[in-house]
């Protein structure tokens, strides 16, 4: 079973737009640019790695749209309002670093993660097999019901 599914560009987009206009907030550029890094990212990443990756999104653009990459503190004010309204999935993998990813949580969509004790490295997982578990938790009135599963070890580059 897997239990995540990545948002669309369009959907995130789309979501987006509706959460900005809700707030009153307009589309600024650093907040489109770390978006679309966002959406590019092709793993989980921390706030640094997305910095980043918008970093060189903004020097591939075109000398006519140029814009400043963003300061970190933009970064995790941005990190923060996508995974309130949903676009990021912020995900403690202990330590202090917290990762995010592009998902939907709606319908209990999320990823396990593998994250190596030496280097730090993690990985998604795609499978999910709490759903049995989770039944009988509410066959007997448990509700709202979450989990997390993480692995934690040595990855084969450590």
């Amino acid at each position: 079973m897997q239990c995540h599914h990545r948002l669309t560009n369009e959907e995130a987009f789309e979501r987006l737009n509706a959460a900005l206009k809700r707030d009153g907030a307009r589309l600024t550029a650093p907040r489109k640019l770390l978006l679309e890094a966002a959406l590019k990212a092709k793993k989980p990443f921390s706030a640094e790695a997305l910095m980043e990756i918008a970093t060189q999104i903004a020097a591939s653009y075109p000398a006519s749209e140029k814009i400043a990459a963003p300061d970190l503190a933009t970064v995790y004010r941005n990190l923060a309002f996508f995974n309130e309204i949903g676009l990021l999935t912020r995900v403690d993998v202990g330590g202090e670093t917290a990762i995010y990813e592009v998902g939907a949580r709606d319908n209990g969509h999320h990823h396990h993660y593998f994250v190596c004790r030496k280097c730090g490295k993690t990985e998604a997982l795609e499978a999910c097999s709490m759903s049995p578990i989770e039944s009988v938790l509410k066959k007997k009135g448990y509700h709202g019901l979450t989990h997390r599963l993480e692995f934690s070890g040595l990855c084969p580059g450590c």
